[in-house]
């Protein structure tokens, strides 16, 4: 038993430890000093990084990096229109735990399991770390920038218009906006996670468009079925906006695994 534990222990050098150690450390006192998250989530967030470090390196977290700051730029475009209309996240834009949790669980259980699941498919962890971060930048980037469309509909009766901010409104704003995200999380991805530029470590999946192409489609979908379940499950009282971005991250994942296969 002792071995098999050990077999999933990080074994990184005593300068990446360290390294990693304080770069999360002073990242999420910046993050908690600029209120991009707050005290809980920075704590958490720089717990969750300082272990992605460890199982991955330092260009995987790169990219889940950029997702923070992309998703706090957003967030703080037109702010102040936001929070008149009461649809501002947080009371300056800042972030709690349950959404550092919501969006930052699975792409780390992928990195933690990473050796394990390219053990199965060369390169399946990295398409599917970056498939999960697509899909919570395609999300944040349609809630917070669609937020500002004048009469959205609803995804289930796109017939019914509604006011900005309800649960499973979407609009051609947001789906544009969505795309876009997705789009840069793809690319992003393509030059920090695949074999692009180094084939050491966590880098065995190959460098090619698909995982631009793959990340766009399954970001912009992703949103879409976030969009329904807020429509639905959500909108019913049944689960939390923040458990829509959990189950709709973890549903693409699992869906783009038979995805890689075919492809690769």
């Amino acid at each position: 038993m002792s071995d098999i534990l050990t077999s999933f222990l990080p074994s990184p050098g005593w300068i990446t430890f360290w390294l990693a150690l304080a770069l999360c450390t002073l990242l999420g006192v910046f993050a908690y000093s600029k209120k991009v998250l707050d005290l809980k989530a920075s704590v958490t967030a720089s717990v969750l990084g300082f272990i992605i470090i460890l199982y991955s390196d330092f260009f995987w977290f790169m990219l889940l990096l950029l997702f923070l700051v992309v998703s706090y730029v957003v967030t703080m475009w037109k702010f102040s229109m936001k929070d008149k209309d009461g649809n501002s996240e947080g009371l300056l834009g800042e972030r709690g735990i349950r959404n550092v949790l919501a969006n930052g669980i699975i792409p780390l259980m992928i990195v933690v399991f990473s050796g394990v699941i390219d053990d199965l498919f060369s390169g399946l962890a990295g398409f599917l770390f970056i498939v999960s971060i697509a899909i919570a930048t395609s999300d944040t980037f349609a809630s917070e920038i669609g937020i500002l469309a004048k009469k959205p509909r609803m995804i289930n009766d796109p017939s019914k218009i509604v006011e900005p901010g309800v649960d499973g409104a979407v609009s051609l704003l947001g789906n544009i906006a969505a795309f876009l995200g997705a789009l840069f999380i793809g690319i992003g991805g393509y030059f920090l996670v695949t074999n692009k530029f180094t084939v050491l470590g966590p880098h065995g999946l190959e460098a090619g468009i698909a995982v631009i192409i793959v990340s766009v489609i399954f970001g912009w979908l992703g949103c879409q079925f976030d969009s329904y379940l807020g429509a639905t499950l959500q909108k019913k009282g049944m689960i939390s906006n923040n458990m829509v971005n959990f189950v709709t991250i973890l549903t693409g994942v699992i869906l783009a695994i038979p995805v890689y296969m075919i492809l690769y």
